[in-house]
């Protein structure tokens, strides 16, 4: 454990990662369920678009639009992070 890591927790504050973490939570939350999912397998679990639209029932073309207008929402709604100031 660092000093900046000792000073946050003394002052109640979250650590610079649990800021990042809560925010892309939010985030996450903000999208719509299907397009949630698809951004979760692609992204995270590298499923393909075509393994995706078989898994979900959806077209493969729908599954990439989803996962297009997800990535949008997700830079749309994050917010910049101010810089770290313990």
């Amino acid at each position: 454990m660092d000093i900046d890591s000792d000073a946050c927790r003394r002052h109640g504050l979250p650590l610079p990662a649990e800021r990042v973490w809560r925010q892309f939570l939010a985030t996450l939350d903000a999208l719509p369920a299907d397009a949630r999912v698809v951004l979760l397998l692609h992204d995270v679990f590298g499923v393909a678009t075509d393994e995706i639209a078989s898994l979900i029932g959806l077209p493969a073309a729908v599954c990439r639009q989803r996962l297009e207008r997800a990535h949008a929402c997700l830079r749309m709604h994050a917010r910049p992070l101010e810089p770290y100031r313990p």
